[in-house]
């Protein structure tokens, strides 16, 4: 813990002086990728958040079974010297929503240790310049952040939405255009040196190593300030150029809301700036549409409609999706169809996390409605697999007050914390 305040001291000083002069590029930033408070809180962070093992094997508790101490001193010997190089991203698919999938490239722990200790130092040099329209994977700004100002922006009458996705976004980043780009805050040649490596370590598919000269892998520690870096510059020439507009920009998902009439103009003005970064236009999921109309973001659903209990007035109601809603159906029956060996209440701590994780990020929207169905979704699922399970009387279907209160099954009925914005 004393580590973690002393690197945070660092970035408070690093950002400080950064937005200070924002023309200023840094030039000696390497000691401090390689101190040991820099490397030790790198190393917490990665151990917190646990994850896989990369192509060599090594775990987290191998390496704790292995010595923590001696692990870190080995890395800050390697760095030191020069001598560190990183190993090839173990490349896996995991499944999206639409029946597609996504390529995650999982580096081993060494290499996101490292990434770790040049993020904490570099992203406060980034940030300082980061526009306010950008939400995903930044320090105290989150998915909330990005729902809130799309309600507030819809509520100030912007009428229409250009709803945008990028094709393959992390697999398409042209690497010396980025490279340029972090240039312009870093200059430290070993930093510089240390990103290159990790750009070109290349991915291991089955055994098969493939070159990476294209792209940034999705899953490095690093790669989620690397791909805000790539897409800084769309922020500041939108923010520029189109201020009656607002864009709203969540890693790669990003919606403009413009007013009513315009969108197709501004769509035009977007895809020639995306052209120029090299990026390419998802033209399957990307569509003009109206508030009213209704979209999707964030696994949210939005859409402005009359007040429930002011028929003159409109308002932005946002909503759990219809995906999002499907998911966790999913989810839920993974967990509980099929498995008649566990007993109900280790049946019901399993769906417990799962129904407080998904209805904590949704309890700020309008989610009673939802929240009724999926408790009911919930019940009915449990309720089957009891009379599956014990196939007797009746009363082994159990109850609502049975499940909920005397078995402790979590219920989202009720938990709406929403507090409505005012139209401005």
């Amino acid at each position: 813990m004393h580590a973690e305040l002393k690197v945070r001291d660092l970035q408070r000083k690093l950002f400080r002086a950064a937005k200070a002069q924002p023309q200023r590029t840094f030039g000696v930033l390497y000691p401090q990728v390689c101190s040991d408070m820099v490397v030790r809180t790198a190393y917490e962070l990665v151990r917190r958040n646990r994850g896989a093992a990369g192509v060599d094997g090594v775990t987290i508790e191998s390496i704790e079974a292995y010595g923590v101490e001696r692990f870190l001193q080995e890395i800050r010997e390697e760095l030191r010297q020069e001598k560190y190089r990183p190993m090839p991203v173990r490349r896996v698919f995991i499944p999206k929503g639409d029946g597609k999938q996504r390529p995650l490239g999982i580096p081993r722990v060494k290499d996101r240790v490292v990434q770790a200790a040049v993020k904490l130092v570099i992203e406060p040099l980034f940030e300082a310049s980061f526009r306010p329209n950008s939400f995903g994977f930044r320090p105290k700004r989150s998915a909330h952040d990005a729902i809130e100002t799309i309600r507030r922006e819809v509520n100030r009458g912007k009428g229409d939405v250009i709803d945008l996705d990028l094709k393959t976004y992390f697999d398409t980043i042209d690497q010396k255009l980025l490279m340029q780009l972090v240039r312009r805050r870093v200059r430290d040649p070993r930093v510089l040196r240390l990103i290159k490596l990790w750009l070109r370590a290349g991915v291991m598919i089955d055994g098969r190593h493939e070159d990476t000269n294209l792209g940034t892998p999705q899953g490095g520690v690093i790669s989620p300030l690397l791909a805000n870096i790539y897409l800084h510059p769309l922020d500041l020439w939108w923010e520029k150029t189109m201020p009656w507009t607002t864009m709203v920009r969540y890693a790669d998902d990003m919606v403009v809301l413009c007013p009513k009439g315009r969108a197709e103009r501004y769509m035009v003005e977007l895809r020639k700036f995306l052209s120029r970064l090299k990026l390419l236009v998802n033209e399957e999921k990307t569509r003009l549409v109206s508030v009213r109309t209704g979209f999707d973001f964030l696994g949210a659903s939005f859409r402005q409609q009359w007040k429930l209990h002011r028929p003159h007035e409109m308002q932005c109601y946002v909503w759990p999706s219809g995906r999002s809603m499907q998911r966790f159906r999913d989810k839920v029956r993974a967990l509980v169809d099929g498995d008649f060996q566990s007993s109900l209440s280790e049946k019901i701590l399993q769906l417990n996390r799962v129904i407080r994780g998904w209805g904590a990020y949704f309890r700020p929207l309008n989610s009673q409605r939802a929240f009724h169905k999926v408790d009911y979704y919930v019940w009915r699922k449990l309720t089957r697999w009891m009379w599956l399970k014990h196939s007797r009387t009746r009363a082994m279907k159990g109850s609502p007050s049975m499940l909920y209160r005397r078995a402790g099954l979590a219920t989202l009925s009720g938990t709406v914390r929403y507090v409505s914005l005012n139209a401005v």
